[in-house]
């Protein structure tokens, strides 16, 4: 499942409450982070024993759902520390202000659905959105779960996470099967099959530059490392539109790709590794969809066993 994002500014006359229980929620995670930071396990269990009946002595008005909303955000940056092997000299701090929220610190306003109800310092109070047609279009057809809100230069907005599968699902007339590779970028059913061969030599050519500026570790080698990586991120980016849009001319209203969830992470022969980890399968996936979506049309993920027999 992919997921439309869209930011706009909240606005009422209760927007300072709103700010104060966002600074409420970093006081909180500040708070777990020393705990958590000498903590060996990752347990929100422990973490909540440990925190909440201290806090709550300390901040009484602090709504019990924002401490927890904390503990568990808390929890999550070390683990995703752990899990990117970054080190740590001391405990994480949080400085911005943000929270993501849940059914228990808001609700839709069933009166109006361009506006939002979310629980302050208080009670639970009603907040208007700054409406733009996309935003209109997008409330219009789609569900929103769970969105952040955060600060930025004094104002607050909020972060809304559109389901892009829409309400009503249209019949499929026509559906294209693709297959993304290495080499080729892709392969489709319709017997198209794309291979950029200037742009698979440029990108030899950046990565064995890379190779030999992290073998000399100069400080100017590094400087010259950090351009590099740029430049093949942005040609990586700007490749990956090329091929959806290639992908997307056709009468095909419905494209069928093969769920490669987790492929990078599966053993492979020593000489395939290195090529599958740089391909952006993922991000081509999330380009191709939001493409497809703004077309009408309908990407479909399926078992990568036996598709060429289905499609």
């Amino acid at each position: 499942m992919f997921v439309i994002s869209y930011n706009t500014q909240l606005v009422g006359a209760d927007i300072n409450d709103l700010k104060s229980l966002m600074i409420m929620h970093n006081v909180v995670f500040n708070f777990a982070s020393p705990i958590q930071f000498t903590e060996k396990q990752n347990s929100l269990v422990i973490l909540h024993n440990k925190v909440y009946h201290p806090i709550r002595k300390l901040y009484s008005d602090i709504p019990s759902q924002v401490i927890i909303k904390a503990e568990q955000e808390c929890l999550s940056s070390y683990k995703s520390t752990k899990s990117n092997k970054h080190k740590l000299s001391g405990p994480i701090v949080k400085k911005n202000l943000s929270m993501r929220l849940d059914k228990r610190l808001y609700s839709k306003n069933k009166t109006d659905k361009y506006s939002i109800k979310i629980t302050t310092t208080s009670g639970r109070k009603s907040f208007k959105l700054v409406m733009y047609p996309k935003l209109k279009e997008l409330f219009d057809v789609y569900q929103y779960q769970d969105p952040l809100i955060y600060e930025n230069n004094g104002k607050i907005f909020i972060s809304f996470c559109f389901d892009n599968s829409p309400l009503e699902k249209l019949k499929s007339k026509l559906v294209l099967g693709v297959d993304l590779g290495i080499r080729r970028a892709a392969a489709m059913s319709d017997g198209r099959i794309i291979i950029d061969r200037k742009f698979n030599k440029e990108k030899r050519r950046l990565r064995f530059l890379k190779r030999q500026l992290q073998s000399t570790g100069t400080k100017s080698s590094r400087k010259h490392l950090i351009k590099l990586r740029h430049k093949e991120r942005n040609k990586n980016k700007n490749q990956t539109h090329l091929i959806a849009n290639i992908i997307l001319d056709t009468k095909a209203d419905t494209f069928a790709l093969e769920n490669l969830k987790g492929i990078k992470a599966k053993k492979h022969r020593y000489q395939n590794k290195r090529s599958i980890s740089q391909v952006p399968l993922f991000d081509l996936r999330r380009i191709l969809t939001y493409k497809a979506e703004n077309q009408g049309k309908t990407v479909l993920l399926v078992n990568p066993a036996y598709s060429y027999q289905k499609y």
